[in-house]
């Protein structure tokens, strides 16, 4: 059986790791990539590693990894590498991919002298077992930080010296606009299903012309993320909606004329 090949991210993945992995799917997933793909290239001055793996000579799998201070998913902390996202192609599963990939994430952070690595995994997360499980970077050697909810906060440190990442703490507080419907729309662009629904959410917003205000956080700024700590979010009046997956926009659009009837 052949083993993974990993490699940095070529131009020739970049249109496989951008959509990730939903190839000639669609228009909006396509316009998605361009957008991520930019983010990318910005990135990369601050130590943003994308690693792909092959499987005879075809994409089977990918990781991100970050430095932590400039991480705009998962948690805060320092000298730690994040682990935003680790994916394998369900045909590739079971073909040591996953453990590949981060082997070569882990490799490139102690050449960086950073002191150990994070994650932000799941439990029964409804619906998206597969995504980031959390059983999963337990087996790899991996330790619970911290736990809320179906989110488990996990890391691997390289030395005594290393202090443990910790969950990001929301700060938000709702400030009403006289006669107005106020959605506040917290997004990365680092995951591509933040990124697809912020423009859903801009363009719903936009249907209701001057009776919605739209405030925007965007978490890649860091200063907005230490102030807000909320890397993905919709709140419409202050109440959060979400789906899981890209919030579809005939449930922003609904939210919204909730809000304007009173109902929400």
């Amino acid at each position: 059986m052949p083993k993974p090949i990993i490699r940095d991210m070529q131009p020739d993945d970049e249109y496989f790791v951008s959509t990730c992995s939903h190839v000639n799917e669609s228009e909006e997933q396509d316009a998605c990539g361009v957008r991520r793909v930019a983010l990318f290239r910005k990135l990369k001055p601050h130590g943003l590693r994308i690693k792909v793996a092959l499987l005879h000579e075809e994409h089977a799998g990918f990781a991100y990894g970050i430095p932590i201070e400039h991480a705009s998913w998962g948690a805060l902390g320092k000298n730690l590498m994040s682990v935003p996202c680790l994916y394998v192609l369900g045909k590739a599963t079971g073909r040591g991919v996953a453990r590949r990939l981060l082997e070569v994430i882990e490799w490139d952070a102690r050449a960086a002298g950073l002191l150990g690595l994070t994650v932000t995994a799941y439990r029964a997360l409804h619906g998206a077992d597969w995504f980031m499980p959390a059983a999963y970077f337990e087996r790899q050697g991996f330790e619970a930080v911290d736990e809320r909810g179906s989110e488990i906060l996990l890391w691997k440190p390289f030395t005594p010296g290393a202090q443990a990442s910790r969950f990001l703490q929301s700060s938000y507080c709702f400030v009403p606009k006289a006669g107005k419907v106020v959605v506040d729309l917290f997004w990365n662009g680092l995951c591509q299903t933040s990124s697809i629904e912020a423009e859903r959410v801009r363009e719903v917003c936009g249907e209701f012309g001057d009776a919605v205000v739209l405030n925007e956080y965007c978490a890649e700024d860091r200063e907005i993320l230490r102030c807000h700590q909320i890397p993905r979010g919709i709140l419409v009046n202050g109440v959060e909606i979400g789906w899981g997956y890209e919030a579809p926009k005939d449930g922003i659009r609904t939210a919204i004329e909730r809000a304007m009837s009173g109902s929400t």
